[in-house]
Parts: C-alpha cells; sequence; structure tokens
C-alpha cells in the first residue's frame, strides 16, 4: 500500500471516529435537556432520531475492534512472526490512561458538590471514586454511569485491550495460515455474546451484567472480522462496489433503529434482549470495510477535513463534553433549545480536547513509540528471526 493510500484510509478512519464522536455529543446534548435523563419521553420525530445518536459508541467498540486486531490478524495469517505484545501495551496505556486521569481530575474540580444539579449523579462517598482509578466502576452499583457517566465504556475498553493479545495468541496458534478459522473464532466471539445477552435476559441480570464486556464482545468482534478481511487482501472492491456496502451499512444502522422505535422490543422482548443494537454493529461494520476500501464518494465524505480533525481529538471530547455540559447547567448558562445547546457544548469540547490530543496524547503516544537502544536491538533481532509482526496502528481511539 502505497503511502497517499495509507493517508486516505486514516484520514477516513479519522472521520468515522469524528462521526462517533459527535454522534454521541448530540445524545447527550439532547438527553440532558430532560430534569432526569433515567426517565425521558420521546414526543416527535426529532427525539427518536436524537435518541438513537447514542449508537455511535458502538461505531467506536467496532473501530476498535478492527484498528487493534490487524496487527493479531496479519501474524495468524502469516505465520512469520507476532505482534510485540510489550509495545502494543504500551502504546495502549499511552493512549489512554493519562488522558483518562487528567479529565476525571477536571471532572473532580468541575462537578463534586453538585449533587443537586439535574443530570448529575455522583458516588456516594468519596472512597468509591478509588475504582474509577482501575476502571472498575462498572462493577460497582454505587458507581457505575455516575461521576462522568460516559467512561463506563472505557472499562469495556480497558478489559478488551487487556485480553486482545490473548486472544491473538490462540488465533496464531490454532488458524495460522487459516483465514477460515480465524474467522470462525471471531464469529465464536460474536455469538457469545449473544448467548451472554439471552442468559442475562432469563437471569433476571440488572445494570452491571448489561454494562459487562460481554454484553458488547458482538461489536469488537465484527470490527475485528473487518480487519481480517482487509489482511486477507480481500479489498478489491470497484467504485460501485463500495457505494454498495455503504449504502447497506447505513440501511442497517437505521433498520436497527426503526425496529426499536417501533415496538419491536416489546412485541419479542428475548429477541430484543438478546441481539440488543447487532444489526447497527453489522451496519457500522460495513461502513468500516467501506472506508478501508478507499474507492469513490462512498469512502471520500470521511475525509472532509473538519470531521477528520474532529475525530483526531475525539477521545478527548469524549472525556470532557458530559463534564463540561453538568458544569454549564451548575451554573445555569445552558439554552434549553437543541441547537444553541450543542453549539455552546461543542465549543469547549472540542478545545478541551484538542488541548488533550496536543498536550497530553500525542506527546506520550511519540514517547511510547520511541524504544530504547536495548529494546530496539531485542525488536530487530526477533524480527530477523520472524518472532515479532510490524507494530499496530497508535492512533486507535477508545
Amino acid at each position: 500500500m502505497s503511502p497517499s493510500e495509507r493517508g486516505r484510509r486514516a484520514a477516513g478512519l479519522d472521520g468515522l471516529r469524528g462521526l462517533a464522536a459527535l454522534s454521541v455529543v448530540c445524545f447527550h446534548v439532547w438527553l440532558y435537556r430532560f430534569p432526569d435523563p433515567t426517565h425521558v419521553e420521546r414526543r416527535g420525530v426529532l427525539d427518536y432520531v436524537l435518541s438513537d445518536f447514542r449508537h455511535g459508541l458502538l461505531l467506536f467498540f467496532v473501530l476498535s475492534g478492527y484498528l487493534l486486531y490487524r496487527g493479531f490478524a496479519r501474524a495468524a495469517l502469516r505465520g512469520d512472526g507476532f505482534v510485540d505484545v510489550r509495545l502494543y501495551l504500551r502504546r495502549r496505556v499511552a493512549r489512554v490512561v493519562p488522558a483518562y486521569y487528567v479529565a476525571m481530575l477536571g471532572t473532580f474540580v468541575l462537578l463534586w458538590g453538585a449533587g443537586g444539579t439535574p443530570g448529575v449523579r455522583l458516588p456516594a462517598h468519596q472512597a468509591d471514586l478509588v475504582l474509577f482509578l482501575f476502571f472498575a466502576q462498572n462493577y460497582s452499583s454505587h458507581t457505575v454511569l455516575t461521576f462522568n457517566p460516559v467512561t463506563w465504556t472505557l472499562c469495556l475498553e480497558v478489559l478488551f485491550y487487556a485480553l486482545l493479545p490473548l486472544l491473538g495468541i490462540a488465533a496464531y496458534r490454532w488458524s495460522r495460515g487459516r483465514a477460515r478459522r480465524q474467522a470462525l473464532a471471531l464469529l465464536g466471539l460474536l455469538f457469545a455474546g449473544l448467548a451472554w445477552n439471552a442468559g442475562a435476559f432469563l437471569a433476571g441480570g440488572g445494570m452491571l451484567a448489561s454494562k459487562a464486556l460481554p454484553a458488547y464482545l458482538p461489536y469488537f468482534a465484527l470490527g475485528m472480522l473487518v480487519a481480517l478481511w482487509v489482511e486477507s487482501g480481500a479489498t478489491r472492491l470497484g467504485g460501485r462496489g463500495t457505494v454498495a456496502l455503504a449504502v447497506c451499512g447505513v440501511l442497517a444502522v437505521v433498520g436497527n433503529a426503526l425496529w426499536h422505535s417501533s415496538g419491536g422490543p416489546e412485541a419479542a422482548p428475548l429477541v430484543a434482549a438478546t441481539l440488543q443494537d447487532v444489526l447497527a454493529g453489522v451496519g457500522f461494520a460495513a461502513l468500516v470495510a467501506a472506508v478501508v476500501a478507499g474507492r469513490g464518494l462512498a469512502a471520500s465524505w470521511t475525509r472532509f477535513r473538519p470531521l477528520a480533525a474532529l475525530g483526531l481529538v475525539s477521545y478527548g471530547v469524549y472525556l470532557w463534553h458530559l463534564p463540561l455540559m453538568l458544569f454549564g447547567a451548575r451554573l445555569g448558562l445552558l439554552p434549553h433549545a437543541f441547537a444553541p445547546r450543542l453549539v455552546v457544548v461543542l465549543l469547549p469540547a472540542v478545545a478541551a480536547g484538542t488541548a488533550s490530543w496536543l498536550l497530553v496524547e500525542r506527546p506520550l503516544l511519540a514517547r511510547a513509540a520511541r524504544a530504547t537502544g536495548p529494546e530496539r536491538a531485542r525488536v530487530r533481532e526477533q524480527r530477523s528471526r520472524g518472532r515479532i509482526g510490524a507494530p499496530l496502528d497508535v492512533r486507535a481511539a477508545p
């Protein structure tokens, strides 16, 4: 692949990240207009549309599965060297942890003591904040969806990051050079997640079961399947094929939203609890595949510069937009109408996200990518022996 083509693909994926971040911000701006965000009433078309913007977080999961599994898929297909796991873990820590801690400190400064503000939910005790230090807030009913509620997704991402090398090793040993075996294993992950959802519903599982990693494995697995598709060299689609793939992806996302809004879950609760939003996940996987194919309008729109720029700083925007919005509500600065409220929230969120990228994320990523002298020698030796494959994408976002 030429450097220019790699650049186009990277810009396209940044554009998808920007789209995901923008949709999540729009959803929260809509949601937190209600006095109690846990009890909302959708009264018009706009309410139904904006309530489904929550699916942007699923696109983040699909992108993580795609970007982070590519190196492992490549290693398993070629069988000529495994991913440098230490470098992978160092990059993941540099990418996620410092910016997260800075945002948590900022959230504490902005929101602690604001328990009476509509939408602000704080842990009952300061001691509960310890769980947030270890990405463990999802494992207690006292902390899940409190403080900075969006960070519940990072608990899933971090656990996925930790387990991914083990999944990669399993793929390397069981399906070396065999794409079909690897695909079957990834489909197994997808169906394991669906089985978890069905079991949680039948057992009367509550919030903690629904916010656990197994419930979201299907979305990560779909991204991993796209990575396998790319690494197996099956991306030679023409312009029409790419457009068809993108259109099918959009239709799947829209179809998922229509089924949920038309009473489908009430008519078939077990089916709804099992599948959740997996149809939307399939649609997002198709969009990622269309962008990676990189041909025609179906891929080029994601390289729109403002959208790609938003994607570049999307992690910081994701971390900061809700604390800043709730702080604005605390001071009574937010208009009630959706459009001006979105502008008031989005501008400082983008500023905070840009500062996070420039001052925290990018410098630490660059430092993590620099190997020490002995480590460089070790990597060169192991690559010469075929034990280490190519490095992973350093900008994969949660």
